[in-house]
């Protein structure tokens, strides 16, 4: 398993999430997310958006606008995320102390697209207080026409350039959570696969048959850190 990098998402229960998902589910997606860092460098200075999204007064919202502008990474050619702990860590620190509500995420694979990608930076082991939440879907390239084929993942770009996180998550599209019922699994109390294996069954069923978005979905571990 590779440590791809990290995110910060604000998790207030504000947002509405499919009918079927857990009280404790976690995402780093972007279409689920009350806020999630990095993702604000993305688009132009909004100043009252940021507030609302991460409780924060105007003078501290430009602050953390400025921070991200200065130390977003980029992973995989579009891929935006932290590549060190140390920085996510700080972004707490300095601007969510004492916040039960913000919270760190270690993103992992083992796909071999990345494992083997000479783009990808590797990020250093997860920090010791990384706890496994579980495997979930997440649209990964640009998307496709209805009816073609996906191209390989090796001559594609993570196109969600403009969009907050990874983008949308499949339990988006999967309203009744009828992938889950259809291979007879239990998810986890996290909302989420419970190990590589359902989550890659599930990426599969998901491609072959052209569930979902028009694009590859992929199986992303997330860990709490």
């Amino acid at each position: 398993m590779i440590p791809l990098g990290y995110f910060i998402v604000r998790k207030s229960g504000s947002k509405p999430r499919p009918p079927w998902t857990t009280p404790n589910y976690l995402t780093v997606a972007g279409c689920l997310c009350e806020g999630v860092l990095p993702g604000l460098e993305s688009a132009p200075f909004d100043g009252k958006e940021i507030q609302q999204e991460w409780d924060l007064p105007p003078r501290e919202a430009r602050r953390l606008y400025d921070f991200t502008q200065k130390h977003c990474n980029i992973n995989y050619e579009l891929f935006h995320i932290f590549l060190d702990y140390d920085t996510p860590a700080r972004i707490c620190r300095e601007f969510f102390k004492e916040r039960n509500d913000v919270l760190i995420i270690g993103l992992c694979s083992n796909d071999a697209h990345f494992l083997d990608a000479p783009n990808v930076s590797k990020v250093v082991h997860l920090p010791e207080n990384a706890v496994l939440l579980g495997w979930d879907l997440y649209e990964f390239g640009d998307y496709v026409e209805e009816g073609a084929p996906l191209p390989p993942l090796d001559c594609h770009h993570h196109g969600t350039l403009g969009v907050l996180g990874l983008g949308c998550t499949f339990c988006c599209c999967d309203t009744d959570g009828t992938l889950p019922k259809r291979l007879g699994l239990q998810l986890n109390s996290y909302g989420m696969y419970p190990d590589e294996q359902s989550a890659t069954k599930a990426a599969e069923i998901v491609n072959s048959e052209r569930l979902g978005e028009p694009c590859h979905y992929l199986p992303f571990a997330l860990f709490r850190c």
